[in-house]
């Protein structure tokens, strides 16, 4: 027992000591260069691993990002800003996210470039450098600027295969999760919002870039279907501003015979924002809703990233509620919904919270069905204009084993009492009696759906039925329809809230993100919610886990708010 007590305390003391060195801020020169790094997956929370206590620092954040040039621009030491891009995994909206940020930071004055080291990557890695003075790219770079495109898949087919049966209901015709289910091809509603959608990025994507670059936007249509993936073909024409190695395009910025002092953004996270004037003043908590949404509090899921269970949810909007010291809530929601239950009883949970202060909206790449569910009832909503929003619409599937354990000898005997006590039960379809009541279920929780946005957002229930129907549209078309309110990021969330506290423009409000650095206790006794898995995997790999993973996620039958679990737009 001694020997435990005093490896314990040996361990206890290694932490202190390296989390103490580590939270010591770097000192900053003047004539510094910061280099920013966007590369990846960047999570929007950082998430809970142990491996971040003990050996290595969380990843920053997309606020941590954000804040990151926000500081940078304030701040006298630092004279430039390399933005190092690599291929990265997230979409439109978190990539305009960024591309606002490092826009803002321009307003210094200072110069900020873009250095690009592409393996595959090409479309949002170089749009989100076009916000960049300059952009220069490294010359074996693979620039694959090809046009976006948007790929679904459908699993119809594979049911039966499997000695399965699948019957889907579905409210209503645009409800994109159910064909992904249900057909072996893409519908004619589903293909009508496809190319809305790309439509509506597309614009963006050319008009965007066009701009940044002093280009027409037929110019960027011809470069893009050029496809010309040679980095000095994009040299000769305007579109990039030279071929050059990392250390070349740092030394751009050498100030005597001596090195380039280059901060790196984890060093610079350690910078206090407060020392340069900025994120001070009345409290706001950031609030962040990711992932599928479920009932209760069920953690991390190996294989399949983030899950956002109702009870914590419920909790953290709670305590934010009835924190006096907090003045507002910023929610920044990056979810395609699930659970219709959890995702009423966080809806509920942002009432209470407006019952006491401002609660305004930050939508990430995505923020549909459950995902605008929970949004609706702020008081404002912000969204990328390339956010995948809206899909209000509920579907329900009722998975049967029965044919599988037939092919597999395995028999069963299932014994009632009324005529509906076999609803549910995965060992055989659904009745057609049994279905009809499926249906008028889902149809009763899209009633409440519609009403609850018309509520939120000043709209009547017939007009939220018309731009309903499990229709998605991105935030640039969703602002149009007044699903939302302003389009950007956290910092348009930011000034929305301040004018609803009386802030003075030129003045600020203290955002508080971060998450508290997870006890020694917990890791000692293995009480931590997510393991380091996520490391040994790549996104890929994540991505189709997460796939086979989702029917473990909710209840069969239970109805369900959700949207296809990420519109791949690349």
């Amino acid at each position: 027992m001694k020997r435990k007590i005093t490896w314990a305390a040996v361990l206890a003391l290694i932490v202190l000591v390296s989390a103490a060195l580590a939270l010591r801020p770097k000192s900053i020169g003047h004539h510094s260069v910061l280099l920013f790094e966007v590369g990846g997956d960047i999570p929007e929370q950082t998430p809970w691993n142990p491996l971040f206590a003990l050996f290595e620092k969380p990843p920053l954040t997309v606020l941590d990002k954000v804040m990151a040039l926000r500081k940078a621009g304030h701040d006298s030491r630092i004279q430039a800003v390399v933005v190092r891009i690599t291929d990265f995994d997230f979409g439109m909206g978190k990539t305009q996210e960024f591309r606002q940020a490092i826009l803002d930071y321009k307003r210094s004055k200072k110069p900020i470039v873009a250095y690009l080291e592409l393996e595959g990557g090409g479309n949002l890695e170089y749009y989100l450098a076009t916000a960049c003075d300059q952009i220069y790219v490294s010359e074996e770079s693979f620039l694959g600027l090809n046009g976006l495109s948007s790929f679904h898949f459908f699993l119809g087919g594979v049911w039966d295969k499997l000695y399965l049966d699948l019957q889907v209901d579905q409210i209503k015709e645009y409800k994109s999760a159910a064909d992904m289910l249900a057909r072996q091809d893409m519908s004619e509603a589903n293909r009508e919002v496809a190319n809305s959608i790309l439509d509506s990025l597309n614009a963006q994507f050319l008009g965007d870039m066009a701009r940044d670059r002093g280009k027409k936007p037929e110019e960027a249509r011809a470069m893009v279907d050029g496809f010309w993936m040679i980095p000095e073909r994009y040299r000769e024409a305007g579109w990039v501003d030279g071929i050059k190695y990392l250390d070349e395009v740092l030394d751009l910025f050498k100030k005597d015979s001596g090195p380039v002092r280059v901060v790196r953004e984890d060093e610079y996270d350690q910078q206090d924002p407060v020392g340069l004037g900025i994120n001070r003043g009345p409290k706001v908590k950031v609030v962040f809703g990711v992932g599928n949404i479920v009932m209760g509090d069920p953690g991390g899921r190996p294989f399949g990233g983030q899950i956002m269970g109702s009870d914590r949810m419920v909790k953290e909007l709670l305590e934010a509620a009835e924190d006096d010291s907090i003045k507002a809530v910023i929610f920044r929601i990056d979810s395609g919904g699930g659970s219709a239950l959890a995702s009423d009883l966080i809806w509920r949970a942002t009432q209470k919270v407006r019952e006491k202060k401002p609660l305004v909206v930050s939508m990430s790449d995505v923020a549909g069905s459950g995902g605008y569910y929970i949004a609706c009832g702020a008081d404002a909503i912000v969204a990328e204009p390339a956010t995948i929003t809206g899909s209000i619409g509920v579907f329900t599937a009722h998975l049967s084993l029965g044919r599988l354990l037939e092919k597999a000898a395995i028999g069963t005997a299932l014994l009632t009492r009324g005529p509906y006590a076999d609803y549910r039960r995965i060992s055989r379809p659904l009745s057609e009696a049994g279905r009809e009541k499926a249906r008028a279920s889902i149809a009763a929780i899209y009633d409440i759906f519609t009403r609850k946005v018309g509520q939120g957002r000043g709209l009547k229930q017939e007009r939220v039925n018309e731009i309903g129907r499990g229709r998605i549209w991105t935030g640039a078309q969703a602002k149009e329809l007044g699903l939302v309110d302003e389009l950007g990021g956290m910092i348009q969330a930011k000034e929305l809230v301040k004018q609803r506290l009386g802030v003075a423009p030129d003045k600020d409000v203290e955002l508080i993100w971060k998450r508290p650095p997870v006890s020694l206790w917990k890791i000692l006794t293995g009480k931590v919610e997510e393991a380091a898995f996520q490391a040994f995997f790549t996104p890929e790999e994540i991505e189709l886990l997460t796939w086979l993973r989702l029917p473990g996620l909710w209840r069969a039958g239970e109805p369900l708010a959700l949207m296809e679990e990420r519109v791949l737009v690349q």
